[in-house]
C-alpha cells in the first residue's frame, strides 16, 4: 500500500481520473487502489474525490457501453473469457438494471457489465442512472468512512470485511428491489 500512496501523491487526482475512467471499460485495476490512498493523504478531500471518481466512472461506463454497442459480442469475447461473458449475459438478461447496480456497488468487475450492457442493448439511460447510483454509493461510503475515521479507516478498508460489507449491502439492495417488483406486480394483478 505504501507504493500506491507515493504514486497517489505524485500523480494525484489526474492519476485517479485516468485509472477510474479506464476501469469502467478495460483496466483490471479498480479505482479504489488510488482513491483510498489519495483520500487517506487528506481525509478532508475524501468527499470531493468521491464526487470526481463517481463522475469519471460514469463517463467511462458510457464509453464501455458504446464499445459494447459498436463491437457487439465479438468484442466482448476478445476482452473477457467466454465463461465471464455468458455469466454477464445471463445476469443482465435475468436482472437487467439490477445487474448494473450490483456491479456498480460491489467488487464485481464493473467493466464486464458496462461493455456487456452495450452488446446486449440495455437502455443507456438506465445504465447511466444505476451506474451513478451504485458507483456514487460505493465511493461515498468509502469517503464517509475515511472522513469520519481518518487514517484508522485504512485497516478496515484493506480487509476482506469491507468487501463483505459491500457485497452484503448489494444483496440487501437486490432483495429490496425484488420485493418491490413483487409488490408492484401483485398490486397490478388486483
Amino acid at each position: 500500500m505504501e507504493w500506491v500512496l507515493s504514486v497517489a501523491e505524485e500523480f494525484g487526482v489526474w492519476g485517479l481520473i485516468l485509472l477510474t475512467f479506464l476501469d469502467s471499460f478495460i483496466s483490471p485495476i479498480p479505482p479504489e487502489v488510488l482513491f483510498i490512498p489519495l483520500s487517506l493523504v487528506d481525509p478532508s478531500n475524501a468527499l470531493w474525490l468521491a464526487s470526481v471518481t463517481t463522475v469519471v466512472s460514469v463517463i467511462g461506463a458510457f464509453v464501455g457501453y458504446w464499445l459494447g454497442l459498436k463491437g457487439g459480442r465479438p468484442l466482448v469475447k476478445r476482452i473477457f473469457s467466454e465463461k465471464k461473458l455468458v455469466a454477464a449475459e445471463n445476469i443482465i438478461q435475468t436482472h437487467g438494471v439490477m445487474a448494473v447496480l450490483v456491479a456498480s456497488f460491489t467488487p464485481v468487475p464493473f467493466k464486464l457489465i458496462t461493455v456487456s450492457s452495450g452488446a446486449l442493448c440495455l437502455s443507456l439511460r438506465k445504465l447511466i442512472f444505476w451506474s451513478t447510483l451504485g458507483r456514487g454509493a460505493r465511493f461515498f461510503v468509502v469517503a464517509g468512512i475515511i472522513t469520519l475515521y481518518g487514517q484508522s479507516a485504512r485497516q478496515f478498508l484493506e480487509s476482506s470485511s469491507f468487501s463483505c460489507l459491500t457485497l452484503g449491502l448489494g444483496v440487501i439492495g437486490v432483495i429490496a428491489y425484488l420485493v418491490r417488483m413483487r409488490l408492484k406486480k401483485s398490486i397490478k394483478g388486483e
